[in-house]
């Protein structure tokens, strides 16, 4: 069972790749039902992740060390005697992941007054704001309660009528039978996932795996029969960085209705010169965080994510690389198996489009 607990023991073998297609899907199921779990599952992400960079990990080292002498010198007592060594492999990590949490933190704290002071003493001010297209939706009802119709039509006993559709985003087909792929910051504080899809199914989803730090995501719909068509999907996902200059489109859901755009790469690198990601010359709006970027022939390059805020056209799209190095991460039980093949090329752009719609769904998550 997982619980508050065990769940940094769950987070540094998910972080280690050593949970079965089964444990990670126990896993998912148990932070998605459990906003507190799923606050702790987080924090202790955060905290391993911290121990493998250099001057943090070294820093919360020391203060673990500290916190070990501590223990060690109470467990002695009064006698003064030298308690029973335990293992060398077991730490306090978890027994103290307060303490640590409290001491990654002031580490944080640290390093941004430090890029502030140096940015204040170099006199420069960086007015560019990155802004995340996750859309807020508190005010359409609409598609909620066709999300509520529709589960309550296929599944009476569906106790989801209540849930109040908050925000959403886009995702796009990974398999025909209901992988889904957007960017990690549309569903992190998700209490329940839906997907409405093109054809106006409405379905609940969970998250099947996820890494917070290139910000993508893959869900599952809980619906095993599910399957968005018929046949193999049309589009293919780049394996490798694409130029300069590229040509794309993209299709997402800035509102309840599809909407297609298109632009081209203007910068081999994202915001801030992040090489996980592209610059695009392309309109996009909340909503679209999530919407598959494609080249002239078809192919998922990337998936867009945010915008510079003080312009109309400058998008960020997450390299597809980061999506395959998540893939490729998983246990060969979760046994998603990606197209190779691609039936966009030879199409003209109206044809890639109707064939691309109906493997792209809206995400809306309360």
């Amino acid at each position: 069972m997982i619980t508050v607990n065990n769940i940094s023991e769950w987070a540094e073998r998910y972080l280690n790749q050593e949970l079965s297609g089964q444990e990670q899907a126990q896993l998912m199921q148990a932070v998605k039902a459990d906003p507190d779990l799923n606050l702790h599952f987080k924090q202790a992400i955060t905290i391993i992740k911290a121990f493998h960079s250099g001057a943090e990990r070294n820093a919360v080292k020391d203060m673990i060390r500290s916190v070990g002498a501590e223990v060690k010198t109470a467990a002695a007592g009064n006698d003064g005697q030298e308690p029973v060594t335990a293992p060398a492999r077991i730490l306090p990590f978890r027994k103290y992941l307060r303490t640590i949490s409290a001491a990654a933190a002031l580490i944080l704290v640290s390093s941004l007054v430090t890029m502030t002071l140096v940015s204040k003493k170099s006199g420069k001010v960086d007015a560019t704001q990155y802004t995340l297209l996750r859309r807020e939706i508190e005010t359409i009802k609409h598609s909620q309660s066709k999300i509520i119709d529709s589960l309550n039509k296929e599944k009476k006993e569906a106790t989801n009528a209540e849930d109040p559709v908050s925000y959403g985003g886009t995702g796009f087909a990974l398999t025909n039978d209901g992988y889904i792929a957007t960017n990690y910051h549309v569903v992190k504080d998700a209490n329940a996932i839906y997907i409405q899809t093109n054809k106006g199914e409405n379905l609940k989803a969970y998250i099947f795996a996820m890494e917070p730090s290139t910000d993508v995501a893959i869900l599952k719909v809980e619906d095993k029969s599910f399957r968005f068509g018929k046949t193999p999907l049309p589009y293919n996902i780049a394996k490798a960085q694409s130029g300069l200059g590229q040509r794309v489109f993209t299709i997402g859901y800035p509102k309840d209705d599809v909407v297609y755009n298109e632009g081209y790469v203007s910068s081999e690198n994202g915001y801030q010169g992040d090489t996980n990601s592209y610059q695009l010359e392309i309109t996009a709006n909340p909503g679209q965080s999530g919407a598959p970027v494609l080249d002239k022939y078809g192919t998922v390059i990337a998936l867009i994510t945010g915008k510079q805020s003080n312009t109309t056209g400058t998008t960020y799209a997450i390299h597809s690389g980061a999506l395959l190095e998540l893939i490729h991460s998983l246990p060969k039980a979760a046994n998603i198996r990606l197209n190779e093949g691609n039936k966009l090329n030879k199409l003209e752009r109206t044809e890639q489009v109707k064939k691309v719609r109906d493997y792209i769904c809206s995400v809306k998550v309360n």
